[in-house]
């Protein structure tokens, strides 16, 4: 899901239409609640970082549907 995250979001820098980045941050939504609900049930020892690391997404995501809905 991430892979397809970053191919959607690269698509969208060179394309600049609006779809291709909706589904990119959906995606990117998608793959930090899953990390988080993952290292939830199966605690990894590198759990902090992981959680850091989904929590960042999710605020990147989260501005970036802030632009889009600023600019519809």
């Amino acid at each position: 899901m991430v892979l397809l995250a970053i191919v959607m979001l690269i698509v969208w820098n060179f394309t600049l239409e609006i779809p291709y980045m909706i589904l990119g941050w959906s995606f990117v939504v998608g793959a930090s609640i899953s990390i988080l609900v993952r290292e939830a049930i199966t605690p990894s020892p590198d759990m902090r970082v992981n959680q850091l690391a989904a929590f960042f997404f999710l605020s990147i995501s989260l501005y970036g549907f802030v632009y889009i809905f600023q600019t519809l």
